[in-house]
């Protein structure tokens, strides 16, 4: 019933906000099936055939993993270009069970591709992978030091088994708060789950509870798995403690098997349906979410009654299919151990060469990211005769498939802050002897901005100081954050170190540049901060934010045939006085405002001067950004000269 749980969470998630703790449950139940198998193997044969072992794994799970891969890969063309990348190597790490991994890199990469990807679910399945093929090789050596001393089998599995579950859990509650995108997907946070099914299998004997005592504890583990699927949400801080109720819930189900009682959960889990829905399960998630993902990249919406309904339905049919036709003739084929791993191989192969020809073909297809011939990008909305509805799609740089890549300087040379670290770290151009220092401060919404600098520095007489944190508000208020479902304490830590560098350093000029958190922070407590600057001297200028779209241009001029209508937002409702302009007045200080160069008098194209302006819906692209390079210096040289003649 898990995978309902999950299915449910996934299509409708109003009705079920916390379904995706059926991953949980799954873990236990595997965790439990697999040290009892293991346990009983070694204390019937005194032995574990590990051979054997991996064979059923791949018998029971691989050919239908292979099966969707492969389908996948398929409508790959249906999605963006600018997703084929990220969707390939998803292929890949699937294949390679090492997918949990990926999407944890992911997590802590803001210049990652935030678009749902049709793969992202294999992530459980590779964390179970890892447990099935690490598992066996970690017991064989403790069953042969059990042999050599009076500790039995059972008592050395349950003694390892506690040592690393205790170990996985208190990770994952310290991991959680501070960084829950790598412990949502990480092993080592979710091995504990695993371990606590397998110390079920060490350590429950049936004769120790009487039948109605296990009945009622049934009950009490689905309703502990009922309330964490009906109460949690996606902004539970999760897994960490949360994860305790649904997994310690499943443990009470396990435990519960074997009650008879007319009211007991065994009668639901064993009848008839349920029974079906355990058989088709394995392939019912495996289907389901590419269905998902696929429905709204080419709908263009989000799933609703009727759609989530037919999304539904197709999934059980093709877990049908996939269980009769796939499944079951690679279980019950009789294949030999050898030829059984051969075939493996061969499926692993097959989606690593499907995958891997994806990311080949685009390798090979536009090295550069942005064109050999130099476009005016901003420079052209100074232009009497220049029309923006004009441009073409096919001709513009960075090409749709690269727009992504078309980043910062400052992410390759690791000088942009990440979400853990409070450390300042600097992103230098220019020549350190040059008589005028200007430091910008913000999050990803001023790194954007650095290659405009690092062009200027190349040929203007100033040293430019990027002084970046990965979604942080420069604030000296933690400020509540979404994505970490906390307040933001390491970005009101980096500010109050950006406040004392800034008080050594002393530039002639700071620009702040950030991401608004209109309703997360007022403008009061961000003037706060920068009144803190102006009180020890400083000059503070505020660099107005862009245009923040509602939709993402790549993706939207390759799906639009009338760009100019589809995918050009008007003026008034993308360029709004947010709370940094409201905060900038509130203290009398300058804002230096380019909207001129991303908008016209009514809309703000995604296209000007032969260049792509935005990477996604709220940051430019590197090569738009360099393109500013001379409206910034024609703002800032008279700054430069009025302190020059007050000197």
């Amino acid at each position: 019933m898990a995978v309902l749980a999950v299915l449910i969470y996934h299509i409708w998630p109003s009705i079920l906000p916390g379904g995706y703790v059926g991953v949980d449950v799954f873990f236990v139940i595997s965790g439990y099936l697999i040290t009892g198998s293991l346990l009983r193997e070694f204390e019937t044969t005194g032995r574990i055939g590990v051979m054997g072992f991996y064979a059923r794994r791949i018998r029971r799970l691989l050919p239908a993993a292979t099966f969707v891969s492969l389908a996948v890969a398929l409508v790959i063309p249906w999605f963006s270009q600018a997703q084929w990348s990220n969707i390939a190597s998803s292929i890949v790490a699937s294949a390679l069970y090492v997918q949990n991994w990926f999407l944890a890199a992911q997590a802590v990469d803001y210049l990652a591709d935030d678009a749902k990807g049709p793969m992202n679910h294999f992530w459980s399945l590779s964390v179970e992978e890892q447990y099935y093929i690490v598992w066996p090789l970690v017991l064989l050596p403790l069953l042969a030091l059990a042999r050599r001393t009076l500790v039995s089998p059972r008592a050395a599995f349950g003694w390892l088994i506690g040592l690393i579950g205790i170990s996985s859990l208190t990770y994952s509650i310290v991991l959680t708060p501070q960084n829950p995108g790598v412990a949502y997907f990480a092993t080592t946070t979710r091995a504990w789950e695993l371990a606590l099914g397998g110390a079920l299998a060490v350590y429950w004997d049936r004769r120790s509870f009487a039948r109605p005592e296990q009945a009622a504890l049934g009950l009490v583990g689905l309703l502990a798995i009922i309330v964490a699927c009906l109460g949690y949400s996606d902004g539970t801080s999760f897994p960490g403690y949360a994860a305790l109720m649904p997994t310690l819930g499943a443990a009470a189900v396990i435990l519960s098997s074997g009650a008879v009682a007319s009211w007991s959960v065994a009668r639901i889990l064993n009848a008839r349906i349920s029974q079906y829905l355990g058989g088709i399960s394995y392939s019912l998630y495996l289907w389901h979410w590419p269905l998902v993902v696929l429905y709204e990249q080419a709908a263009g919406r989000a799933i609703g009654p009727r759609s989530g309904a037919f999304i539904f339905l197709a999934s059980l049919v093709l877990a049908h299919l996939s269980k009769i036709l796939v499944e079951d003739p690679f279980r019950r084929s009789g294949l030999t151990v050898r030829r059984t791993m051969a075939a493996g191989v061969t499926c692993a192969a097959l989606s690593v060469v499907v995958g891997a020809g994806y990311l080949v073909r685009e390798a090979l297809e536009a090295p550069d990211v942005v064109a050999s011939d130099n476009p005016r990008g901003a420079l052209a909305m100074k232009d009497p005769q220049y029309d923006w509805r004009k441009e073409d799609p096919a001709k513009v740089t960075p090409s749709l498939t690269k727009v992504r890549a078309d980043v910062s300087s400052a992410y390759a040379a690791k000088c942009h802050q990440t979400i853990q670290a409070t450390s300042i770290l600097t992103c230098d151009y220019g020549d350190p002897q040059s008589k005028t220092r200007i430091v910008m401060v913000g999050n990803s919404h001023a790194t954007h901005w650095f290659p405009a600098f690092e062009e200027l520095a190349r040929t203007q007489p100033i040293y430019f100081r990027g002084v970046a944190k990965s979604a942080c508000i420069f604030s000296l208020e933690p400020v509540y954050d979404a994505g970490l479902k906390r307040r933001y304490t390491e970005c009101a830590e980096w500010s109050r170190n950006v406040v004392e560098w800034l008080s050594r350093e002393r530039p002639d000029i700071v620009l702040i540049s950030h991401s608004p958190a209109d309703g997360r922070i007022t403008p009061q407590v961000i003037a706060g901060t920068w009144r803190r600057l102006i009180d020890m001297g400083l000059d503070v200028r505020h660099v107005r934010s862009i245009p923040r779209l509602a939709l993402e241009p790549g993706k939207c001029l390759e799906s639009k045939i009338d760009w100019a209508a589809d995918c050009v937002p008007s003026r008034e409702r993308v360029l709004r006085q947010n709370n940094l302009y409201v905060a900038a007045k509130l203290l009398g200080i300058e804002v230096l405002d380019f909207s001129e160069y991303f908008c016209d008098a009514q809309r703000c194209p995604v296209m000007i001067g032969g260049v792509l302006v935005y990477r996604d819906s709220h940051h430019m692209t590197a090569t738009f950004a360099k393109s500013l390079s001379r409206p910034v210096w024609e703002r800032l040289a008279p700054i430069m000269k009025a302190r020059a003649n007050d000197n």
